[in-house]
């Protein structure tokens, strides 16, 4: 009995893709549902060396959000970030980000 449940546990969290990550794709898609209407003017999206940039600009605002392979991988930038002094981005899980408004709002609900 134990061993079926541990089994279905581990289950649960492959199927969910992990319990410490999101993707970007399920992120863009999640923060797209959750925001109203005319919230954003224009979404740059690109990736390098395996980070996912996503920039949401809004009436002259900017959302920044960085989705990085692992929470370990986006801890290891916040903490380089702070070496250089910048450190002015939150995380959750994988994902570093900085902004405000809707947006973050939206980012922070989805990646949770």
């Amino acid at each position: 009995m134990r061993l079926a449940v541990v089994a279905l546990v581990l289950l649960g969290a492959v199927s969910c893709g992990g319990p410490d990550s999101v993707s970007a794709g399920d992120l863009q898609n999640c923060v797209r549902e959750h925001l109203p209407p005319n919230s954003v003017d224009n979404v740059l999206v690109s990736s390098e060396q395996g980070v996912t940039s996503i920039n949401y600009f809004h009436r002259g605002s900017e959302v920044d959000v960085s989705v990085f392979a692992s929470a370990e991988d986006a801890v290891a930038a916040e903490k380089a970030e702070a070496r250089l002094g910048d450190a002015h981005d939150r995380r959750i899980k994988n994902v570093l980000y900085s902004g405000g408004g809707a947006i973050q709002s939206a980012v922070v609900r989805c990646a949770q």
